[in-house]
């Protein structure tokens, strides 16, 4: 480890980075995309066995085989954040148990990663012809690249943004980050209005009017039927969105991948996508049975 120069100005990166040992990465990696895939293959499986199954159940499948590996990997993520500093002649990463300081004149290659997994990032290649035991992950790697290229004179750093990876990943994170509140609006509150179809079609079948279960049952029999039934909507509006949100982000890497400079307006398209079959698609789905 290099004593550190005082006298040396630093540039500390704003992003959330994290520096993976090859092995965690790959681990990381591979949980993410079970997340995602589980999400995909449970909408599937609902639709191909057309019956009815309960809330709790479906919530336990959910956890089990999407939640859990997603919270895995956000542990792995967290576990590995560093902060960058950009000094004069070295390239700093400091973590929890982790300080590595890497003179820019070792640099030989700056190796964006082929697959966004567990996110964008990219990996140093030393002259001493060995990689570096840490690639690192963050959400637009373009900025930290072009700092590296501006401030070390890292060649392959500005080659390594125009590498349709890295354009994807910038492309993306242009659309803003989403938020809690942002989630709650898209699933629990607007899952209102097909719940109120689905309730009211149920009630009327079940007991005969709207306040049938209420009559025979109580409230809060009546209560708990309509909680269970916004549940159900939440989760298959997580479902439906994530499934089209699978397709719209690989339509959206491969058609970086044929058209770099394009990406801007490939995440446009992809974006207004997943917004169209979503909030008209999902009114249409739920009307669909009563239009026939």
């Amino acid at each position: 480890m290099r004593a550190q120069n005082t006298a040396n100005t630093t540039e500390r990166s704003a992003a959330r980075v994290s520096a993976y040992p090859n092995t965690w990465r790959i681990i990381a990696g591979v949980l993410v995309a079970v997340s995602r895939a589980n999400l995909v293959a449970t909408g599937l499986w609902l639709i191909e066995i057309d019956q009815f199954v309960p809330l709790f159940a479906l919530v336990r499948l959910l956890a089990v085989f999407a939640g859990l590996p997603a919270c895995a990997a956000w542990l792995i993520e967290r576990a590995f954040a560093v902060a960058v500093e950009l000094r004069d002649d070295e390239f700093v990463l400091r973590g929890r148990d982790l300080q590595l300081e890497i003179p820019y004149a070792a640099i030989a290659r700056v190796a964006p990663w082929r697959l966004p997994l567990p996110g964008p990032g990219f990996s140093l290649w030393m002259r001493s012809g060995r990689k570096l035991s840490y690639g690192l992950e963050l959400a637009s790697p373009a900025p930290l690249l072009s700092a590296l290229a501006d401030r070390g004179g890292v060649d392959t750093a500005r080659a390594a943004i125009a590498d349709p990876v890295i354009v994807y990943a910038d492309a993306r994170t242009s659309v803003g980050p989403w938020r809690w509140y942002h989630r709650l609006t898209k699933f629990v509150l607007f899952a209102a209005l097909p719940t109120a179809v689905w309730f009211v079609a149920h009630q009327h079948i079940a007991y005969g009017g709207l306040l049938g279960q209420y009559y025979l049952e109580g409230a809060g029999p009546y209560l708990k039927t309509l909680s269970i039934s916004w549940g159900l909507v939440v989760i298959y509006l997580v479902l439906y969105a994530s499934a089209w949100r699978a397709i719209a982000e690989a339509g959206a890497l491969l058609g970086t991948w044929l058209a770099p400079p394009r990406a801007q307006p490939i995440r446009r398209a992809a974006e207004i996508t997943c917004r169209v079959v979503y909030y008209l698609g999902v009114p249409l789905l739920v009307l669909r049975p009563f239009l026939q």
